[in-house]
């Protein structure tokens, strides 16, 4: 059987090696030199179950206002991007309510658990590096009240399998001594020791690199064109700047691009794109910055190690398909990193950083959208929001079930959450 997937990202990657393992012929389509050279190229390298928490949580309403006129909102809405989300908008107030935003929080961690079980699988038999860590990761809070809150949610996430512990400020310094300068600014903490990062980069070279010695082919500089129909219920091929490609089936992961080819077949993918920053820095040999992920929750703010380097990630922003760099925005990225990592100053030189920005693919309720179409040799693996690394193996595993055997077979997951 031959199937072509259609993105080189670290989801369409790691689809193509669970395909190819499971003995399918397969070619990956990307308009990139290599693999996991867009949304997964400098994203924020967590690969966390513990922030399956969609963004559209109780509340969203009254914070609208902000995303729309306050310069440090941690979701900034761009007044350019407004008449292409209205619809969208919409169905993610919708997905606000207690009831959904709970529900949705469970297929995401479900979702994320399975993803994270695959990919230590993987890991172990392939002997994959890509700057890991497997220390969790630690969320910081200051004196505002949040902690309590945020504690709550996690004890409901607890009954699906996610595990935490709060820290006190002495606590903290005993995991990460780096923050003993600032730790003031903090009331305490909580850990999750499951988590895990890495540069997702990295390991979407690593899992294409493996699936091509197993037979997978890459055709990379080439671009998708148009999925052309054979029938009211079958894809005939697709067309890219290198001519014409036949397959059995074909798997459409092209994250925030996704919906631009799917609606020409009357299928409307409810996601937008939504725009990340991050800054990374060489350490330079500097051993003192974190061994595990940081995150500050006042700054809305992370910082990741990743071998010789550090990656900051800041803010998200619906600003339409724009994916320039921005270069304020790099600044304010680095800026709330030094509020967390002062020493940070002395070991660097901002001048080396690289200043990155890439679009995410959202849903209004958070889960992604896994699985088959109207067309019976067409099949759906995209809409992964800020989990896209988190949620890989698992969607990958997922959307061969359905390939190859017509439905999902692990119960770690319920199906009809990731569905149109």
């Amino acid at each position: 059987m031959t199937v072509v997937v259609m993105g080189a990202g670290v989801v369409g990657s790691t689809t193509a090696y669970m395909l190819t393992r499971a003995g399918l012929d397969v070619t990956v389509i990307d308009r990139q030199d290599r693999p996991g050279m867009e949304t997964s190229f400098a994203n924020g390298g967590l690969m966390n179950p513990s922030d399956s928490g969609p963004w559209n949580s109780p509340g969203t309403v009254k914070n609208l206002g902000n995303m729309l006129f306050d310069d440090y909102s941690p979701l900034k809405i761009r007044p350019s991007a407004i008449p292409s989300m209205i619809g969208w908008g919409l169905r993610f107030l919708a997905n606000s309510t207690p009831r959904m935003h709970k529900a949705n929080m469970i297929a995401n961690i479900r979702l994320a658990q399975l993803s994270l079980e695959t990919l230590r699988a993987i890991r172990a038999e392939e002997g994959l590096t890509y700057d890991q860590t497997v220390r969790g990761t630690m969320r910081m809070f200051p004196p505002d009240g949040r902690m309590s809150e945020f504690v709550q949610m996690c004890r409901e996430m607890e009954e699906w399998g996610v595990v935490f512990d709060t820290l006190d400020k002495g606590q903290i310094l005993e995991k990460e001594p780096c923050v003993a300068p600032v730790i003031d600014r903090y009331i305490g903490a909580v850990l999750f020791p499951d988590d895990e990062s890495g540069d997702a980069h990295k390991f979407t070279n690593e899992i294409a690199r493996v699936a091509q010695a197993s037979g997978a082919t890459f055709l990379m500089g080439t671009e998708v064109i148009d999925i052309v129909r054979e029938s009211a219920t079958k894809i005939s091929h697709i067309h890219t700047t290198k001519g014409e490609i036949q397959a059995n089936a074909f798997v459409l992961s092209l994250g925030s691009y996704s919906p631009k080819f799917s609606s020409r077949l009357g299928i409307h993918l409810p996601i937008i794109p939504v725009k990340g920053h991050s800054i990374t820095v060489p350490l330079n040999g500097w051993q003192g910055g974190p061994t595990r992920p940081i995150l500050d929750d006042g700054l809305h703010a992370m910082i990741t190690p990743m071998g010789d380097r550090l990656r900051m990630g800041g803010r998200a922003e619906f600003a339409g398909y724009n994916t320039a760099v921005d270069i304020k925005e790099g600044l304010r990225v680095l800026n709330n990193g030094f509020k967390m990592l002062p020493e940070l100053k002395n070991h660097m030189n901002a001048d080396s950083g690289l200043n990155w920005s890439g679009l995410r693919a959202m849903t209004p309720g958070g889960p992604p959208v896994i699985g088959p179409t109207r067309y019976s040799n067409l099949f759906l693996n995209t809409g992964h929001g800020p989990l896209g690394w988190t949620m890989a193996c698992g969607s990958a595993r997922i959307t061969t079930d359905y390939i190859t055997q017509g439905h999902v077979t692990t119960e770690a997951v319920a199906p009809e959450y990731y569905a149109l």
